[in-house]
């Protein structure tokens, strides 16, 4: 029996708006761009193991060639993956190329990519779609000929919708775990709006003019500052065909779990140490799991300043987990278990009113495990990490801008809440597990901050240290079942 992948899916969807967000704010953030423009031509074509043992192999099948169709044996997962944000701080983009790097976490010899328009009030034209082998971390070269074209039903050039999503004909192209890779297209058209990802961690290339998506040169490509625009653009997941017992855990939650380094790192305009680096405490587990043996791949859903129950401050915070639980979570592909560590910002974060009580949070979470199991899902919750001293009046939120944000998460008040839905996760059995992060990184000798070494400086976010330390706190028993045994 043969499965047939999709060769040019189209995905379209309305999202709820974002609320709490001024006419004022949509203006400032409107104006927060980079404009680029000039003339363009068109492109043609030219680790770590954890592959698995499989009845077909597509070793017969031509670097770049579509795959109308994979074995019974086989199925898609989640290779990588990015949870958009929004689309209003963004980047309009005419006539130039965009490049941008990250690392998949699960092997395959066949890949297709997932595009989103999701934040987007108008529709978006990329061409000249490429993916190719990074040289190495930080630089914008590629490995020469490693490059291949992505299509979406043939075409190499698609429009997204607004408000949609695309996923591109699977071709025959190697991936690896950590061998990272370039997302390169070209944008014909003048884009003023595009969805993405803020906070990613990885430096963000944008060329001069003309589309130079498959030159593996670095030479005509500029760096955009990471402490603007370290984003990832459109670019949602990498899917690979793996064997059937390999699956995908979603690790859920805010900027921890994003992956986001110290805030003063962020603001002083220079890359932080994390940048491009995969530090991510789901790069960790992703690095535990393949020593475990594990067949299992990790989709990082973390949003920077997200909240359980209501939608972020500003709207690159996200709508609420709860709320973006269906195409953030659920309809990732293969996948079968959750982690989800949320709530820090739910209590530390700007509120138009009184915070949400821990009575509140922990029906939330019922609420949550709920929407998980509901769906044939295991879901693990961990507690919320250590905040004392992450207390800041008016915080610079753009450069200096005289525009800031009260950091209220080392509170006395917000620590009291935290420590209450903490002790509620401990102690409940409506999950199917539970991970202590909050024990893991508190410093034994100052309780409620987090221990001097796995401190990023901000006393709210972990280190690259922190970051490891989270992923080791992870007991892995939590994702074994009798299938994904080798």
């Amino acid at each position: 029996m043969t499965y047939l992948l999709a060769s040019h899916t189209v995905v379209c969807r309305l999202y709820a708006p974002l609320h709490g967000l001024s006419r004022a704010c949509v203006a400032l953030c409107t104006c927060l761009a980079i404009i680029s423009c000039g003339g363009g031509n068109k492109q043609s074509n030219t680790s770590i193991n954890t592959a698995l043992p499989s009845d077909t192999s597509f070793d017969s099948l031509a670097r770049c060639s579509t795959v109308d169709s994979i074995p019974a044996g086989q199925h898609m997962v989640t290779s990588w993956r990015t949870a958009p944000t929004d689309a209003l701080i963004t980047h309009p983009i005419t006539a130039l190329t965009v490049r941008q790097f990250f690392a998949p976490h699960w092997d395959g010899e066949v890949m297709r990519l997932q595009l989103s328009n999701r934040y987007s009030s108008l529709p978006v034209t990329l061409e000249n779609i490429h993916i190719a082998k990074e040289v190495a971390p930080g630089a914008p070269e590629l490995i020469p000929d490693s490059e291949c074209l992505l299509t979406v039903g043939g075409e190499n050039r698609i429009t997204i919708p607004a408000g949609g999503s695309v996923v591109t004909d699977a071709i025959a192209y190697p991936i690896r775990a950590f061998e990272r890779v370039g997302i390169s297209f070209y944008a014909p058209a003048i884009t003023l709006q595009i969805t993405r990802h803020l906070g990613a961690d990885e430096i963000l290339y944008m060329s001069l003019p003309g589309d130079h998506s498959a030159d593996p040169s670095g030479t005509l490509f500029q760096a955009v500052p990471d402490g603007y625009a370290s984003n990832f653009l459109a670019i949602e997941a990498l899917e690979v065909a793996a064997a059937k017992k390999v699956t995908t855990l979603v690790a859920v939650g805010d900027s921890i779990t994003d992956g986001s380094g110290s805030t003063t790192e962020f603001l002083s305009g220079e890359p932080a140490r994390m940048t491009s680096t995969d530090q991510r405490y789901p790069n960790h587990l992703q690095r535990r799991i393949h020593e475990a043996g594990l067949p299992i791949s990790v989709a990082n859903a973390g949003i920077g300043g997200n909240e359980l129950l209501n939608d972020g401050w500003l709207p690159q915070f996200g709508v609420a987990m709860l709320d973006r639980l269906d195409y953030d979570v659920l309809a990732i592909t293969g996948a079968t278990h959750v982690l989800a560590m949320i709530g820090t910002n739910d209590f530390g974060n700007p509120k138009p009113g009184a915070a949400p009580s821990p009575e509140d949070m922990i029906a939330g979470y019922i609420e949550l495990i709920e929407d998980i199991h509901r769906a044939g899902m295991k879901i693990t919750l961990g507690t919320i990490p250590p905040a004392e001293g992450a207390v800041t009046d008016s915080m610079p939120l753009i450069g200096d801008l005289p525009i800031g944000i009260d950091v209220m998460h080392g509170t006395a008040e917000a620590r009291a809440s935290r420590d209450t839905v903490n002790l509620w996760i401990r102690t409940q059995e409506l999950s199917d597990g539970i991970v202590d992060f909050d024990a893991c990184l508190e410093d034994p000798e100052n309780p409620g901050y987090l221990a001097a070494e796995y401190n990023s400086g901000d006393n709210l976010h972990p280190s690259p240290e922190g970051y490891a330390a989270m992923a080791e706190c992870v007991n892995l028993d939590l994702f074994r079942t009798p299938d994904n045994a080798y």
